[in-house]
């Protein structure tokens, strides 16, 4: 998918909307049939996939795969680098695994049952965060009309930090709080395709992921019913956040 911007031939893929802010182009489906097909190959488990969701159905217990093929479509397709994808597996032996991709800086961050890598190299993250109110926040809400909503009832929270990031993807700030660059993350009704990865990821550094209550979230909390909030962040970065929301 990079070397359709390499190429600068972005501006002249072809993009619709599935539905209201839900751009797609044809880099997501080109992505999604050489990420499906390579796992096909080697995999008879399903797949759920972002671009084609009403086609699977959880069932309780399943081994299964998750993927965005390009988390960021709206970054991608104006030629901006806050963009990747992820595909993560499911196992019901707690041998669950995930990877996130941001060809921008060219890294794979990737976990198995004990460590969390970064090209092959153990990641191994040191993060040292300022006060509450000297933090960044990186906040992703999908539709205007959300951001309008949402900050009329129930965002008041936000101003206990000094600085709030949107990126338009989850991978991407994701990939910055597990690099300890960024302390917490906030997303909006996010469906488990989008945060699989970071969520396995995460649990290995000690990387929480909650709704906006401070209750642990896992893949059962997705199933069948998207949680409201995704939070995911650094232990004391959490902590200080659900202490001003409550």
């Amino acid at each position: 998918m990079k070397a359709f911007q390499d190429k600068n031939i972005v501006s002249g893929l072809k993009k619709w909307n599935k539905h209201e802010a839900g751009l797609v182009t044809e880099a997501d489906l080109i992505s999604e049939k050489i990420i499906i097909e390579t796992i096909s190959s080697k995999s008879s488990f399903p797949i759920l996939s972002e671009e084609s969701t009403e086609e699977f159905t959880f069932i309780d217990n399943e081994n299964f795969w998750a993927i965005d093929p390009l988390c960021g479509t709206v970054p991608f397709s104006n030629s901006l680098d806050t963009w990747g994808l992820t595909v993560s597996f499911f196992s019901s032996n707690n041998s669950s695994v995930g990877a996130i991709m941001c060809p921008s800086s060219n890294e794979i961050i990737y976990c198995d049952e004990e460590n969390v890598y970064k090209n092959a190299d153990i990641l191994t993250p040191r993060p040292n965060f300022p006060e509450i109110e000297d933090m960044t926040l990186c906040l992703e809400i999908e539709k205007g009309k959300n951001w309008v909503d949402l900050f009329k009832n129930e965002l008041d929270w936000v101003k206990n930090f000094s600085y709030v990031n949107s990126f338009a993807s989850a991978v991407y700030p994701g990939s910055q709080v597990i690099k300890g660059n960024l302390p917490i993350m906030a997303i909006y009704n996010i469906s488990l395709e989008h945060v699989g990865a970071l969520i396995l990821i995460g649990n290995k550094l000690g990387i929480k992921s909650t709704d906006l209550k401070g209750n642990e979230l896992n893949v059962n909390e997705f199933k069948n019913n998207t949680p409201e909030w995704f939070i995911f962040g650094w232990p004391d970065a959490l902590e200080n956040l659900m202490n001003k929301i409550n």
